[in-house]
């Protein structure tokens, strides 16, 4: 396995973020599968529910006979959705869990067969709300706090057929679902850097921990708040 030859699935390749990273990986030499509802942008796509686990299997065998083998799985896939805490009904809390917990589960397990026999990277997008107790966050957040859990489970048992696996947690990204969504607008005042993040920033260190360059790295969530989890502002 190369820095310039990764065979790499993204999945949710087509929304704002995605497409950043999809177009970064690119850009770096990756050969990049975009696994997503709907089509955007020039890499190859996959038509993918992943609320369905045998659509998930479908596209994952897809993309490994398209690209002879799948290095790297990027999961940004995922649903926003706000609603507090006495308001939230089972459905709501169901969907998000579904596609953001369930479909993570579905994907990452389907690429991590394929990697068994020579290794792979497999790096989830999380987020700030799986540890704070941001208003309005209670499935989306619980949805992210279990991916987290997820992650150091994974590296430790796939730790054996060489797969690495962590998860990167933004703070709020500049452009996306959750971008001008209630609580979220204020979010450079609160902040230590005073800004967003971008999300080229994002993309770029979604590239750092899928390199060599973090060959040692495995069962971190690597947060990319601007300072926000160290300052306690919420």
């Amino acid at each position: 396995m190369t820095e310039h030859s990764l065979r790499t699935v993204v999945t949710g390749g087509s929304g704002a973020l995605g497409s950043c990273i999809v177009s970064a990986l690119s850009a770096r030499g990756d050969h990049v599968v975009n696994l997503d509802k709907v089509k955007s942008g020039d890499a190859i796509w996959i038509e993918t529910d992943f609320i369905d686990g045998q659509s998930v299997s479908a596209a994952i065998d897809k993309a490994e006979e398209i690209l002879g083998g799948i290095d790297v799985l990027i999961h940004s896939a995922g649903i926003f959705r706000a609603n507090d805490f006495l308001s939230t009904t089972d459905t709501e809390f169901a969907e998000v869990l579904n596609v953001n917990l369930l479909g993570s589960f579905r994907v990452a397990q389907a690429a991590a067969q394929k990697m068994m026999a020579r290794g792979g990277r497999i790096l989830f997008i999380s987020s700030i709300h799986a540890k704070y107790g941001i208003k309005g966050r209670l499935a989306y957040g619980a949805s992210k706090a279990g991916i987290e859990s997820m992650t150091r489970v994974m590296a430790t048992e796939l730790s054996e057929f060489g797969i690495r696996v962590n998860a990167l947690a933004p703070g709020a990204v500049s452009v996306g679902m959750v971008a001008n969504a209630q609580h979220i607008s204020d979010w450079t005042s609160v902040t230590p850097a005073k800004r967003k993040v971008t999300p080229q920033e994002v993309a770029g260190m979604a590239m750092l921990l899928t390199s060599d360059h973090a060959s040692f790295v495995s069962g971190q969530v690597v947060s990319q708040d601007g300072g926000a989890s160290i300052s306690h502002v919420f």
